[in-house]
């Protein structure tokens, strides 16, 4: 039996997804991602304009890997908005790879407001030549 830690958040996720599927298109949410796989390699890709790298934090839990951290909204002081569309704030995105990874292997680099972050897939996730005798 493998025991594993709960995870709120992740159960939120998915009753999301159901809804979504039962009742329409999914919503995009913050912060919007690009997962591809390619080869031996998953690679998320996050689009956080504005955002202080420092202000970042990542995190994988076993096939799941967690982006959160925070934008700052600009100085307001005599500014009266007529249109006000970008988020700030707190924010959360989990992000459920199709593959385990190689946690000491994974990087993460952010440049002109995309965060990519590059996870080599484990041994036990690449496929086996097995020779039968």
């Amino acid at each position: 039996m493998r025991l594993a830690l709960w995870d709120p958040f992740r159960e939120i996720a998915m009753i999301q997804r159901a809804l979504d599927s039962t009742f329409g298109t999914p919503r995009i949410t913050y912060p919007p991602v690009e997962v591809t796989d390619k080869d031996d390699i998953i690679t998320v890709k996050a689009i956080l304009p504005g955002v202080d790298k420092s202000k970042l934090d990542l995190t994988v839990l076993g096939d799941t890997l967690t982006i959160s951290g925070e934008k700052n909204p600009p100085a307001t002081e005599g500014v009266t908005y007529i249109r006000h569309e970008r988020p700030y704030g707190k924010f959360r995105k989990l992000v459920e790879l199709s593959y385990n990874v190689d946690q000491d292997k994974i990087s993460a680099t952010y440049s002109n407001g995309i965060l990519t972050v590059t996870l080599p897939k484990a041994e036990s996730a690449k496929p086996r030549q097995i020779s039968v005798e």
